[in-house]
């Protein structure tokens, strides 16, 4: 495991506070794990900060990303699509954010994997506003292998943050303009 922590903004941290505003304010998404309505948007700050966090630090690797709707609320009940795509690969990557002390898994809800399959995931863990560590990433396909489980909260394929390739063989694939396999 090759994890690294990155140090959100206050810019990123008020971003992703107004976007998740927006979702609270308009009803926007679904909350599909049956937590409170305040637990909900919590995790959608979080989820929103862990992609903003990242994507700034690969366009400060020199990465390409394409990522044109990052900040654009989705006023459907599933947003659709990849959470930004490396434009040296065309690879759509799809960050998820692990949020309590005691997480230690990716998670990937059947129904949004069945939905649409991306190429990449990345495992993120919040630890507080001046803290995200990111543990690695796996591939769609490698995604594909794992029998779901129910956590408590549905049908989900998962896979430990420990257990995932390290973040550092992503960023040095994307480096040299290589798949990320």
């Amino acid at each position: 495991m090759s994890l690294f922590t990155l140090q959100p903004t206050s810019l990123q941290l008020q971003q992703a506070t107004h976007f998740a505003n927006i979702y609270a304010e308009n009803g926007f998404g679904k909350n599909v794990l049956n937590v409170s309505h305040d637990e909900y948007i919590h995790f959608i700050r979080i989820g929103k900060l862990c992609e903003l966090v990242l994507i700034h630090y690969l366009q400060k690797q020199h990465i390409a990303i394409e990522a044109d709707e990052l900040l654009i609320p989705h006023a459907g009940k599933h947003k659709i699509g990849a959470d930004f795509t490396l434009l040296h690969s065309q690879q759509g990557v799809d960050v998820k954010a692990a949020n309590k002390s005691f997480h230690k898994r990716i998670l990937i809800r059947e129904d949004q994997f069945q939905a649409h399959i991306h190429d990449l995931y990345i495992g993120a863990k919040y630890i507080h506003d001046h803290q995200i560590d990111y543990y690695g990433y796996m591939t769609g396909h490698m995604m594909k292998q794992i029998v779901p489980q129910d956590f408590g909260h549905g049908m989900c394929r998962s896979m430990m943050l420990d257990d995932l390739k390290p973040i550092s063989q992503l960023i040095d694939c994307c480096k040299k303009g290589m798949i990320v396999s």
